[in-house]
C-alpha cells in the first residue's frame, strides 16, 4: 500500500509550502481582498510556478483559505480527541463525533472545497495534506503495534470514507438521513471497521489444531 503510517503524520516540504501559500491567501481574504494566485505567490515570497502547481485555479485557493479560516478551532478539537485518553475504540469514536461536529458546522464551507477540487488533477499536482488520515491515525496508535503498518494504513484509509464532506453527500443527499442519523451510522461503521481488523489480528494467532 503506498501510504504507511509515518506518512499521515509527516510535516514534509511540500505540506509546509502548501500551509504556506494558504496561510497568505487567508490573512489576504481577512483584509477583504479577493486575491488571485499570483498575488498570494508573491504575499508567501514564492514563484507563481509553485503557486500553481498547489492551486491551479483561483477558486481552489479562495475555497482552502476560507475553509481554513472557518475550521479552525474545530479542528484543533478533532486531533485533541485523537490524542485523549483511553482505548483506541474511544479515541476513535471521540474523532469520529468531532469530525461530524465540525463538518456539519462549516457544512457550506466544506461543499465549497469539494467543489473546487473535483476537476481533473495534473499527475505532478502535490496531493492535498489529509488532516483526516493524520487525527484517525492518531485516534489507532494504541493498537499500531497490534494491527501492522500494512493493516494500521489500510484501515486508516478505509475509515477516511466515513468521515469528512463526503461522507455527509453519501449519507445525508443520497442516503436522506438526518445530520443525528448520519452521525450514528458513521460511528457504527468505524467500530464495526476496528472490530474487524482487529479480529484479523486474533484469527492471525489462534494456534491451528
Amino acid at each position: 500500500m503506498a501510504l504507511t503510517y509515518e506518512s499521515f503524520g509527516r510535516m514534509n516540504q511540500k505540506r509546509r509550502t502548501r500551509q504556506a501559500l494558504v496561510m497568505a491567501a487567508a490573512d489576504l481574504v481577512q483584509r477583504g481582498e479577493t486575491p488571485t494566485v499570483a498575488q498570494v505567490a508573491e504575499a508567501a515570497l514564492m514563484a507563481k510556478s509553485t503557486a500553481y502547481r498547489y492551486f491551479p485555479t483561483q477558486e481552489m485557493l479562495l475555497a482552502t483559505a476560507h475553509l481554513e479560516l472557518a475550521q479552525g478551532p474545530g479542528l484543533a478539537a478533532v486531533f485533541t480527541a485523537a490524542n485523549g485518553p483511553g482505548s483506541a475504540e474511544a479515541r476513535l469514536d471521540a474523532v469520529v463525533r468531532a469530525d461530524h461536529t465540525l463538518v456539519t458546522a462549516h457544512e457550506a464551507a466544506y461543499r465549497a472545497f469539494l467543489r473546487s477540487t473535483l476537476a481533473p488533477r495534473a499527475d505532478d499536482t502535490p496531493r492535498r495534506p489529509g488532516n483526516r488520515l493524520r487525527y484517525l491515525a492518531g485516534a489507532l496508535e494504541p493498537v499500531r503495534e497490534r494491527l501492522g503498518e500494512e493493516r494500521l494504513a489500510r484501515l486508516v484509509v478505509a475509515l477516511a470514507m466515513g468521515v469528512g464532506i463526503e461522507s455527509l453527500i453519501a449519507l445525508q443527499d443520497i442516503g436522506g438521513l438526518s445530520a443525528d442519523e448520519a452521525r450514528e451510522v458513521k460511528r457504527w461503521v468505524a467500530a464495526t471497521l476496528l472490530r474487524g481488523s482487529l479480529d484479523e489480528t486474533r484469527q492471525e494467532t489462534v494456534p491451528r489444531a
